[in-house]
């Protein structure tokens, strides 16, 4: 065979290995990246009550070290405030405010307004899960809480003052993030003022997203029928009435699953009283809204096996 020619093929075919693996790598890279699970929602999502358990903490268990679960949950945060942190229902800021060139904060007089309704939200109460880094227009920032009033700083120092138009967005980190799965889980803390507003709050968020790889879950505290129809006629198997399951499959799910004995010591009477007036039974419970440390397995296994049914993992 001539020398030439040889070495030609010799070149040809490193070539096409060296591409090969390339889109393989990026494959595999994109797989990974795209194997993420963020939920957002208020403290039934952060796990308040769980001994450390909650939804997430279970999701991460079954779904194994591939993929990367972010509790993305804040006590004592209303549909508007998750919203904010979300960036499904942006918050702003409504005055013109001066970020100082040298990196120290600056007060927001009139505190954060939500672009839905225009009223305050309050975030960082709890937690700030996804808020910093965020940005005002480029400018990247951190957003602090004391006493209060809230406070921004440019977090890299810069040669002059950026002064912001009134009305200005605040986008938060999380409102970048909008790969993989998301769950929304919000409204035990109102912000909405009917079940209708609700869905189209749950809208803005499924919006946001940019597709439909979506788990919806309605709480099982303050959860209505006409809630639950609306949310369901909607979203469909992407939906999980939490209050039915709770009510019903629940503690004997526990009893099946192990994580009660199936000693005829459970449900107790006082469980099955709550049962038949549709309330989560008490074994479930920490307080009166928050599960303890089964509630939230429970919780995290039926989100579980929704995903699995919709085919995301």
């Amino acid at each position: 065979m001539n020398l030439k020619f040889l070495r030609v093929l010799i070149v040809i075919f490193l070539l096409t290995l060296n591409f090969s693996c390339s889109s393989q790598e990026n494959e595999e890279t994109k797989e990974t990246f795209e194997k993420v699970l963020i939920d957002i929602g208020d403290s039934l999502t952060a796990g308040a009550g769980g001994d450390g358990n909650s939804m997430s903490k279970v999701a991460s268990k079954l779904l194994g070290k591939e993929w990367i679960v972010k509790n993305m949950g804040v006590g004592g945060e209303n549909t508007l405030t998750i919203g904010a942190r979300h960036g499904g229902i942006p918050m702003y800021v409504k005055e013109s405010i001066i970020i100082p060139k040298d990196g120290s904060k600056v007060e927001i007089p009139s505190g954060l307004y939500s672009s839905y309704n225009h009223k305050k939200v309050l975030p960082l109460l709890q937690g700030s899960a996804g808020i910093n880094p965020c940005k005002i227009d480029t400018i990247q920032c951190k957003l602090t809480r004391n006493q209060n009033k809230y406070y921004i700083n440019r977090i890299t120092p810069f040669s002059s003052d950026y002064k912001t138009k009134e009305n200005t967005t605040l986008h938060t980190s999380l409102s970048d993030q909008k790969k993989g799965i998301l769950t929304i889980f919000i409204g035990q803390n109102g912000g909405y003022s009917s079940p209708s507003e609700l869905l189209n709050q749950i809208d803005l968020f499924v919006q946001h997203k940019g597709d439909d790889n979506i788990i919806i879950i309605t709480s099982h505290g303050n959860s209505t029928t006409e809630i639950v129809k609306l949310v369901r006629e909607k979203y469909k198997s992407k939906y999980i009435d939490l209050k039915e399951y709770m009510t019903t499959k629940a503690i004997y799910d526990a009893i099946e699953f192990g994580l009660l004995p199936n000693n005829g010591d459970y449900p107790t009477v006082k469980d099955l009283e709550r049962i038949n007036t549709n309330q989560t039974p008490k074994t479930l419970l920490k307080d009166g809204i928050h599960f303890n440390s089964i509630g939230y397995e429970l919780l995290g296994r039926i989100r579980y096996k929704k995903g699995k049914e919709l085919g995301y993992w």
